[in-house]
């Protein structure tokens, strides 16, 4: 028990009633506490301390009894769990409740049925500190551990430990006095080293009866076990009344969250790898008995652990079978399908068909798309026009084009048209090929027939219980929104998606990564730069080797490029540019590598337009735009382009271009092109000088920016030319309030404001400014300047309001921009 833990759990006691029960099972330092609370008890008081423990009470069982009927006040510690009169002594207790005494008492327990309180608790009920309060609290626990451990057993330790401090004592004194942890020692050989096993076997298995450590070993052998999935399990008595009975007994050992049973971790390792006979069954007959229930009831990557644990790899094919490689995917989401490839053996994956394509789905969802490629074409190969699993390959084919970011062929969308009406009787394949065909129609800009295609997807995603599969139709809704410059509706769809993973599939780092990816964009558009920098180190970070399709791609990767032009500087940037398109034409992802190319390409062409000249890697070219392009495609080839050409002199045929390509998007309802399309029509057209046209498409695009909530791509383009006409238009064009607002936030941006920017900022405020460029807290910073947080915190706020920014990075970026900083 830790200090603070302690100390709070002594006052407790010396304030609270005079009767006090400290009731969990045993490791949770039932005794040390009392013995401390009591002494400080005695020393405040000048009571006598008296302690009846289970040694005294075998001498003499009525020793706790005659001292609180002697008439003299004590401070009395009584050791219940091992009374020999449970009844007289809980009479006696209720005697002292009802006469005017200055007794204090104070009772161990390891489980409340030790002594018979009810009447007790009725008449002069007792503070009652049970295992809740005596668990180890998880920032204290983190302090410990990082303070006596190394890192690279920290981890492991914190986990084998759990909550129950005896566990955290004994693995802790182990392993700092041990040079190294085995990687190849197993959780059970680390109990049995450091005595944990043997605390579990002499102090917690006698707690439970025959009936119990049965039903304990069963759900030990589960990553979650319920009551729902235990009731259904075949046994004498339902293993599901057993636990909760336990859980209610011995609160601390196995804990009950609405129907969820946690077992403390080291005492499930124990019982998991102690388990020989069950119910008159081997070993392996209870791991393959548990692991066909655990198949038959959808808990299939349960199934296939429990498969492997047992010896029977095989078993784990008859699943993969009877599921189906596209079912488990669809239902229950990629990290389910990976289960089933390391659970199974290289040779149990070459003979299953169903196994083969789980495997290239695992590391097409990684990334490793040459692989995944590999693996099908070899696959492919082996399956013939009848075989039962031509028409899964073919969707796994349109899959990989998809993942892979292929362009795909002229007939595939009729394709799955046609398969999604084949597939009428079957929502979970129907919800998956609606969302292919979404995300196809989408990067086409026919958002109608994507939205069409989402709502299809949704409802048979509702008909087959697929909660992965809705969770991905937020998210692809959200890229929806992206491209029509709807960050409001964008942002509603990621948080929604981020509140399903949460919940239902936390584990699952490829749905992190591109929930990350959509929030950078979101973020980045609407200007907030440090959560969209945060966003992108959980995605493009991440990248190639994670899950991602074009438009994942797209919005991690524009995001991270822009992000460090302005942290980092165009030189910078354009390097880190070559090394991602090198990787990801290494790791078969051509398209994407020719995407970024783009990006920077655009990038070097605003730059200009901003006084910052730098030339592009010189093999660099703009792809054609083929018929099958996606919007993102056309849009930075086409911005690319026109770039080119102005850097050539061909300013006008630029701008036919781009007015062309601008009508386009317009009617595609791309709000998102559009406004980029404007904001570089107009900078191309005020190189010769301000005009009607510069102002009319400036005057468009702040409508359009207005209307979207999309301000930062007017830094993207931010020239003191831009900054000045957005001015004059303030002052002479008509704005409804909104719109006013709108041009004056991006004004207030784009001006230039090295002088009054020097003259604003304290010289206090000038060293925060250089000290923020190195990152750190606000304590970290207080620290290195001797001043408190709230002076940190009270500069930063004047810093942020004379620059004109909100958060941080902006602030380092403008400080930058300002030469206030180097």
């Amino acid at each position: 028990m830790f200090e603070e833990q302690r100390h709070h759990l002594i006052d407790r006691i010396l304030q609270g009633t005079p009767t006090v029960v400290i009731c969990s099972p045993p490791g949770f330092h039932k005794t040390r506490l009392a013995r401390a609370a009591g002494q400080g008890i005695a020393s405040s008081t000048g009571l006598a301390l008296r302690w009846v423990d289970a040694l005294e009470q075998a001498r003499h069982p009525d020793a706790a009894v005659e001292i609180l009927l002697s008439g003299k006040p004590h401070v009395t510690v009584v050791d219940g769990s091992s009374a020999p009169n449970g009844a007289t002594l809980v009479q006696a207790l209720e005697r002292l409740g009802s006469a005017e005494n200055h007794q204090r008492v104070i009772l161990i327990l390891q489980q409340m049925r030790d002594l018979p309180l009810a009447r007790l608790s009725l008449s002069n009920p007792p503070d009652v500190i049970d295992a809740h309060h005596l668990r180890l609290p998880p920032q204290q626990k983190d302090r410990f551990i990082r303070q006596f451990l190394r890192p690279s057993v920290r981890r492991r330790i914190a986990n084998l430990a759990g909550d129950w401090p005896i566990a955290l004592d004994l693995l802790t004194q182990w392993a700092s006095s041990t040079t190294s942890v085995p990687e190849s020692w197993a959780d059970f050989d680390i109990l049995r080293d450091c005595g944990l096993a043997d605390f579990i076997m002499q102090e917690v298995l006698p707690l439970f009866t025959t009936e119990e450590l049965a039903a304990l070993s069963r759900a030990s052998l589960l990553e979650t076990p319920d009551l729902a999935f235990l009731a259904s399990l075949d046994s004498e008595r339902p293993d599901d009344r057993t636990l909760a009975d336990v859980s209610f007994r011995l609160k601390g050992l196995v804990d009950r969250d609405g129907d969820r049973i946690t077992v403390q971790r080291a005492l499930r390792v124990y019982l998991r790898e102690t388990l020989d006979v069950l119910d008159g069954k081997s070993r392996p007959e209870t791991l393959i008995s548990l692991a066909d229930h655990c198949s038959s009831e959808g808990r299939l990557g349960e199934a296939t652990a429990l498969a492997r644990r047992a010896g029977r790899p095989e078993r784990i094919q008859n699943y993969a079978q009877s599921h189906g490689a596209l079912g488990v995917c669809i239902a229950h989401g990629v990290s389910v399908v990976k289960d089933f490839v390391q659970n199974s053996s290289a040779d149990v994956i070459g003979r299953s068909t169903v196994l083969r394509m789980m495997e290239c789905i695992v590391h097409m969802k990684a990334g490793r798309i040459r692989v995944a490629q590999k693996l099908f074409q070899d696959l492919a190969a082996t399956v013939g026009p009848d075989d039962p699993f031509v028409r899964d390959l073919e969707i796994v084919r349109v899959t990989l084009m998809v993942y892979g970011c292929s362009l795909e062929r002229t007939g595939d969308l009729e394709m799955l048209r046609k398969m999604i009406a084949e597939q009428a009787e079957d929502p979970a394949l129907g919800t998956f090929l609606a969302t292919l065909s979404c995300i196809l129609n989408s990067q086409r800009a026919r958002f109608d027939r994507a939205f069409a295609n989402l709502i299809d997807a949704r409802t048979q995603a509702k008909k087959a219980a697929s909660r992965y599969n809705l969770m991905f139709l937020n998210m692809h809704e959200a890229a929806i929104y992206l491209a029509q410059g709807e960050l409001k509706q964008a942002r509603s769809c990621v948080a929604e998606a981020q509140r399903r993973w949460k919940n239902e599939f936390p584990h699952d780092i490829g749905v992190e990564t591109v929930i990350a990816a959509l929030s950078a964009a979101v973020e980045f558009e609407a200007g907030q730069l440090t959560r969209a920098r945060n966003a992108v180190r959980r995605s493009a970070y991440r990248m190639p080797d994670a899950e991602a399709w074009f438009d994942i791609y797209f919005a991690a990767y524009e995001t991270m490029i822009r992000l460090d032009q302005v942290e980092h500087g165009l030189g910078a940037t354009l390097i880190r540019v070559e090394d991602e398109a090198q990787k990801l034409r290494a790791q078969g992802l051509p398209r994407v590598a020719d995407l970024l190319v783009a990006i920077g390409l655009s990038v070097v062409g605003e730059a200009r337009f901003k006084g910052v000249s730098a030339s592009a890697v010189a093999h660099w070219k703009v792809p054609e735009i083929s018929a099958t392009a996606s919007w993102q495609e056309r849009e930075v080839f086409t911005l690319a382009n026109a770039y080119a050409l102005e850097q050539q002199g061909r300013v006008a045929q630029a701008l036919h271009l781009l007015k062309a390509e601008r009508e386009v998007a317009r009617e595609r309802g791309l709000r998102r092109s559009c406004l980029r399309y404007l904001l570089a029509e107009f900078s191309l057209t005020v190189l010769v000088g301000r005009s009607p046209l510069s102002d009319s498409l400036l005057r468009e695009a702040i409508l359009l920016g207005a209307q979207s909530g999309m301000r930062q791509i007017f830094s993207e383009f931010g020239s003191n030319i831009l900054a000045d006409s957005v001015a004059a238009l303030l002052e002479g064009a008509e704005f409804n309030e909104a719109e006013s607002q709108f041009a004056r936030t991006i004004l207030n941006r784009l001006r230039e404001r090295r002088t009054t920017g020097l003259s604003k900022l304290s010289a206090r405020e000038l060293e925060v400014l250089q000290l923020l460029q190195a990152g750190g807290s606000d304590k970290h910073l207080a620290r290195q300047l001797n001043i408190s947080e709230h002076g940190i915190r009270y500069h930063l706020k004047s810093i942020f309001k004379k620059l004109d920014v909100h958060d941080r990075l902006a602030a380092v970026a403008a400080g930058r921009k300002l030469g206030l900083i180097s």
